[in-house]
């Protein structure tokens, strides 16, 4: 199953534009409909917004350029309460937003964006870090795997929507189990999965902190992004603070995702 239509949130912020460029490759790829969006929460001809109309239209004219079946929205308000029904509007199947840099993690997490987007958007939902400008075209994807795998599926079809369209080599990385030499079931799935797709695919794995364990690989072996599941701790309360996803999504040493498929919402 391929997506239909993709969302892509763009804001006055240059890493929004890279973002952007992973969704308009996948829609490229994927033959579906692309919506470039974008919310402000005052009227007003502000530097933000003023900045965020500036690289919506460079994007806009790219996409028509591409080829792509592309539209763009403007809404007012807040990004938090409109996007919710602007997704299930324009029967979105990915969301795709980007971090911007003030947002972090701590005792605000309840405040912020992608944390009430985690709980209220309805599509598939690609959170993105963007670490680094002038990579936008992934050649190596770091995937990291927990001994199970809930949404193994919607992880699939997405790791191999972007591999697919970046010609990229996934690794898949595990912490290996003490005592055990077999890979984890889940594991052996994907890789499977993947294979099927005829995307090529390694497996690799560390001890220790999970978190720093896939810094470290990710940097050992020039890996361009980091796509983390957003189901392994089961709350999504728990997404972003005590949970080496979130670890690593605070600083992570390139590019990064946390994927969180549609069916974990209630």
């Amino acid at each position: 199953m391929s997506y239909h239509t993709i969302l892509a949130v763009i804001n006055e912020h240059t890493g929004s534009t890279v973002a952007a460029r992973y969704a308009m490759a996948l829609a490229a790829s994927e033959e579906c409909k692309l919506v470039l969006y974008s919310a402000h929460s005052e009227v007003g001809d502000t530097a933000p917004v003023r900045l965020t109309e500036k690289h919506l239209g460079h994007l806009f004219s790219e996409a028509i350029v591409l080829g792509l079946d592309v539209t763009q929205v403007a809404e007012i308000g807040r990004i938090t309460r409109i996007l919710p029904h602007r997704a299930l509007a324009e029967a979105v199947d990915l969301v795709l937003y980007p971090l911007t840099p003030g947002e972090r993690y701590g005792s605000t997490l309840q405040q912020q964006t992608a944390y009430h987007l985690l709980r209220t958007i309805r599509a598939d939902l690609a959170v993105m870090r963007i670490m680094h400008m002038g990579k936008p075209h992934p050649h190596r994807i770091l995937v990291p795997v927990g001994g199970m795998v809930s949404d193994r599926e919607q992880r699939v079809r997405f790791v191999a929507s972007l591999a697919k369209c970046f010609h990229s080599q996934v690794t898949l990385f595990h912490r290996p189990d003490i005592g055990k030499q077999d890979l984890p079931d889940d594991l052996v799935t994907m890789q499977n999965d993947l294979r099927l797709r005829h995307l090529p695919v390694l497996e690799r794995s560390a001890p220790g902190n999970i978190a720093r364990a896939i810094a470290l690989e990710a940097v050992s072996h020039h890996n361009d992004l980091i796509v983390l599941g957003a189901s392994e701790r089961g709350t999504l309360r728990h997404i972003f603070f005590g949970n080496p996803a979130g670890e690593v999504m605070r600083q992570p040493p390139c590019n990064a995702i946390l994927f969180r498929p549609a069916r974990l919402l209630a």
